[in-house]
């Protein structure tokens, strides 16, 4: 074990981060059960009451990860969404969005999906209120709230997962937005106009 003698006293906030990445590091390609609280803690140069003390057990860190990554997650599709954009243009934004996210946060999303959190309800609420999000964005029916479904489900599923290897990341969210967008504008599902300030 690392000597842990001197220490700079760090905000907690940042400690609890420094902790998540040290163990997302520490969990990557392996299995969570597989991982201790004391490599997390020899990792993050912490001791492991201290690890213990902000997250409690395996499945609090895990959460923590999970509600990290969602925050990013959510950053960054619901960022993508351009609220003067037609609706074609932003179901290809959103593809673009998650195939960028599932690439650069592959690993913590395998983590994730191995130690079964994805059904977490810290995860099926975030899902819901992305998919909320989307749909008051698209007028807010029933066939609105269905299609933020449908096209968050589908990115999900193909962000997340490898695609054929004779098919491209650029490919996926043009050939989605022709594929839908027309069936989805035709069903009276759109871009709300906003009220200027």
């Amino acid at each position: 074990m690392a000597s842990r003698a001197s220490h700079t006293r760090l905000d907690p906030e940042v400690r609890r981060e420094l902790i998540l990445d040290a163990a997302e590091r520490v969990m990557a390609g392996r299995l969570p059960a597989e991982v201790t609280f004391e490599e997390v803690a020899d990792a993050a140069e912490v001791s492991r009451a201290l690890v213990y003390n902000y997250f409690r057990d395996r499945t609090g860190l895990l959460v923590a990860l999970a509600e990290r990554t969602l925050d990013r997650l959510d950053r960054e599709v619901l960022g993508a969404l351009d609220p003067g954009a037609d609706l074609a243009a932003q179901v290809e934004a959103l593809g673009q969005a998650y195939m960028r996210h599932g690439r650069t946060n592959a690993s913590t999303w395998t983590l994730l999906s191995r130690s079964g959190l994805l059904d977490h309800p810290t995860v099926q609420g975030a899902r819901a209120a992305r998919v909320a999000h989307i749909a008051r964005m698209w007028g807010d029916t029933p066939d609105a709230r269905l299609a933020a479904w449908s096209v968050t489900a589908l990115y999900e599923v193909s962000g997340f997962n490898a695609l054929p290897d004779d098919v491209a990341e650029a490919d996926l969210p043009r050939f989605l937005r022709d594929l839908l967008a027309p069936g989805l504008t035709a069903r009276g599902v759109g871009p709300v106009a906003t009220s200027g300030a």
